[in-house]
């Protein structure tokens, strides 16, 4: 009976993404993440490479679009209004000029974003100031992206690596079999809008789905689903940073408690990635205290385990925690000749 619930919870949550074993799911349109390019591109680069090398997607991306544009939303200096017509100008221009139906963000605040002005757009009001002023400004005609079944909806690249995860699996030359690991949902992929997260807030799936498709042991702790503290102005304010911190050490130690053999987080927000990671050389300097458990996202693990160069492809060379004892216990190869400087230095 209990499994019978948790099926039908899961089911009511189990997102339609478009199969690459049909026509309709080898041709994405893909929306670049601001944050990203400025502080982690190689995850994107990797990802690239998986999605079209790998999975033979076609992955096409119109020259003009922009960011999102949520970051300024979310730090006050932006509008709604505005944000509702710069998402309809990427998305018109991803459709006509690029000829794509199937969008996907790298981005949770994008995902998160763009979703938001979908579901203000059920508003006919609101659908019609944007339509007409999309059109006064830019000349440009409105369109909303759909899912499978006719849903207005846009996804998530991690949405798109787990819909793909057991081809990822058949293709990897290496496997997570006797790893621990857990999972860290960003929460403006899971929490803003769970109904369209796969698997939602009850059963998150995503990375849980991508983790034990590679052979991973997943485990579970108290603050699994605690928020990894980034936010916006936390980051961006120096006298704020510490409450990143704070956070971090709160989800690792509770980690560390439970299960201090785990050293493998999986994550698919850009920032999760950054700070959980950064901030662990934070907690170390200053409170004298090593989680030492490597932040990978989901391009960046399906990535190792493909066989892509850990440091070249997969953004190794940036990490503040060390990520060789980890590709040790996996058993995946590196130049051991070189120093633990010397593989960090950029290419």
């Amino acid at each position: 009976m209990k499994l019978a619930r948790k099926n039908m919870a899961w089911e009511k949550h189990r997102k339609a993404i478009p199969s690459i074993d049909d026509q309709g799911g080898k041709l994405w349109g893909c929306f670049r993440s601001c944050f990203l390019q400025s502080t982690a591109p190689y995850s994107e680069g990797v990802a690239y490479k998986i999605l079209k090398d790998d999975l033979g997607i076609e992955l096409r991306e119109a020259p003009g679009h922009t960011s999102c544009g949520a970051i300024g939303y979310h730090g006050d200096v932006t509008n709604i209004e505005t944000q509702m017509v710069v998402a309809a100008r990427n998305f018109s221009l991803a459709h006509y000029e690029q000829g794509v139906d199937n969008l996907f963000s790298f981005c949770v605040t994008s995902f998160a974003n763009y979703t938001e002005m979908i579901k203000l757009w059920e508003e006919p009001e609101l659908r019609e100031y944007t339509e007409n002023t999309l059109k006064e400004t830019t000349g440009r005609e409105f369109w909303i992206p759909h899912v499978s079944g006719g849903r207005p909806s846009i996804v998530h690249a991690s949405d798109v690596f787990f819909a793909n995860r057991h081809k990822l699996a058949a293709k990897a030359k290496y496997s997570l079999k006797g790893i621990k690991a857990t999972d860290h949902v960003g929460c403006h992929y899971g929490k803003i809008f769970p109904g369209e997260a796969m698997g939602g807030t009850e059963f998150p799936q995503v990375l849980v789905g991508l983790l034990e498709a590679f052979g991973a042991e997943v485990v579970d702790y108290p603050e699994r689903r605690h928020c990894c503290g980034m936010g916006f102005r936390q980051c961006a304010f120096p006298e704020n940073r510490d409450y990143t911190a704070s956070s971090v050490y709160k989800k690792l130690k509770s980690l560390k408690e439970i299960h201090p053999d785990c050293k493998l987080m999986l994550t698919n927000c850009p920032g999760c990635t950054v700070f959980l990671d950064a901030e662990q050389g934070t907690i170390k300097e200053v409170m004298e205290e090593e989680f030492n458990v490597s932040i990978l996202d989901y391009a960046q693990l399906a990535g190792l385990l493909l066989g892509y160069d850990p440091f070249k492809d997969c953004g190794m060379n940036v990490k503040a925690v060390a990520i060789e004892p980890l590709l040790d216990q996996i058993g995946i190869p590196y130049d051991q000749s070189k120093t633990p400087e010397e593989r960090r230095r950029p290419f």
